[in-house]
C-alpha cells in the first residue's frame, strides 16, 4: 500500500467530529499541463464541463461572463449574465444541468451580500445573455462581521451540487488556525435562506501556513463516489460517505507536486480532473491542467 501516514483530527469548538486524513504517494499521479487560458479570464476561479465537451470558467470579479473553453485552454465562446460580479469564485452543476456561480468571495469575514446565481446550463441558450435567478443567504452560525479572528472560517471558494442540495466549503481563516473546512448547505430555490451548518472537515495542517490548507475548489465525480477538494498545491478526496457525512467517511490527502493560484477544478468522467489556475504577477498561472486520478483510485479502493 502506498500511504506515507495519516494524522488525527484535532476537535475545534464548532465540530464535535473527529476524521483522520490519509498522505498518499504522490508518485500515483502526475499533474499534466495541457494548456493556457486566455487572458480574458486570466483570474479563472471555476470550472465546470458541459454536455457539449466545453469547460466553462469565469474572473472573479469585474466583466460578468463565462468563458467556454476547449481541452487545450482555447476560448470558443463567452456568455454574459445579467448580474455584477463580485467574489465570484466557484462553479457547481445539478442533474438537470443548471449551473450555479457562487458569489461568496469573502476575505475579510465582513460580507453580507452573499449570493449564488442560478443559471441555465450555457449549452442550451443560444444568445449570449443569460438571465440568472438569485439565492441569497447568510450562514446560520455568524453572529458578528467580522467575527473575531479565531471565528473566521466564513470565506468560501468552492461548492458542488449533490442529491438535491448546494454544498459549500470554507476557506479557514481562524487564527490559531483549526485545520478544519467547515460545511454548509442550501437548497437550490431561489430566494432567501439560511446555509445551516452541515459538517466540518478536518484537513490536517495546524502548522502554519494556513494556506497550504485552504480550500479553493471542489467537485463531484459522475459517479457521486469521489469529492475533489483543491488547494494551491494539494488535492483532498472524500470517499465512502454514502448515507452519512464527509467526516465519516474517508479523507486522503495527496501532494501535487506544483505550487500556484488554482482555483478551478472538474471532473470529466470518474477518474479524470481538470484544473486551472489564476494568473499571479503577470508569471506564474493561467494554466490548463489534467490529473488521472486512476492510480491513485486503486490503491484506495
Amino acid at each position: 500500500m502506498l500511504y506515507a501516514s495519516w494524522s488525527l483530527a484535532i476537535v475545534p469548538l464548532d465540530t464535535t467530529k473527529r476524521n483522520k486524513v490519509i498522505v498518499l504517494d504522490p508518485k500515483l499521479i502526475h499533474l499534466e499541463e495541457i494548456g493556457s487560458i486566455p487572458a480574458q479570464a486570466k483570474e479563472a476561479s471555476g470550472l465546470e464541463i458541459t454536455g457539449s465537451g466545453l469547460m466553462w470558467t469565469h474572473n472573479d470579479g469585474g466583466v460578468p461572463v463565462l468563458f467556454g473553453l476547449d481541452r487545450e485552454g482555447k476560448l470558443v465562446r463567452t456568455v454574459h449574465i445579467n448580474v455584477r460580479n463580485r467574489g465570484w469564485e466557484d462553479l457547481a452543476q445539478d442533474d438537470q444541468g443548471n449551473f450555479y456561480i457562487g458569489s461568496f468571495g469573502n476575505n475579510t469575514n465582513r460580507r453580507k451580500d452573499l449570493r449564488i446565481f442560478k443559471i441555465m446550463n450555457p449549452d442550451s441558450v443560444k444568445t449570449n445573455i443569460i438571465g440568472a435567478e438569485i439565492i441569497a443567504f447568510t450562514y446560520e452560525d455568524q453572529k458578528e462581521f467580522p467575527p473575531p479572528r479565531n471565528e473566521q472560517n466564513f470565506d468560501m471558494d468552492a461548492f458542488i451540487y449533490l442529491n438535491g442540495d448546494l454544498l459549500l466549503f470554507s476557506k479557514n481563516r481562524t487564527a490559531p488556525f483549526t485545520g478544519m473546512t467547515k460545511v454548509y448547505k442550501l437548497s437550490t430555490e431561489p430566494g432567501t435562506q439560511v446555509a445551516t451548518l452541515y459538517d466540518a472537515i478536518f484537513l490536517g495542517g495546524i502548522e502554519p501556513p494556513a494556506m497550504n490548507y485552504w480550500i479553493t475548489g471542489a467537485d463531484i465525480s459522475p459517479d457521486k463516489k469521489t469529492i475533489a477538494l483543491l488547494g494551491h498545491h494539494r488535492l483532498w478526496l472524500v470517499r465512502n460517505f454514502e448515507g452519512k457525512k464527509f467526516s465519516e467517511g474517508t479523507v486522503y490527502e495527496i501532494d501535487l507536486g506544483h505550487f500556484s493560484h488554482k482555483a478551478g477544478i472538474c471532473f470529466s468522467d470518474n477518474t479524470t480532473l481538470y484544473i486551472v489556475d489564476e494568473v499571479e504577477m503577470e508569471i506564474v498561472g493561467g494554466k490548463l491542467y489534467k490529473l488521472d486520478l486512476a492510480p491513485a483510485l486503486k490503491v484506495v479502493e
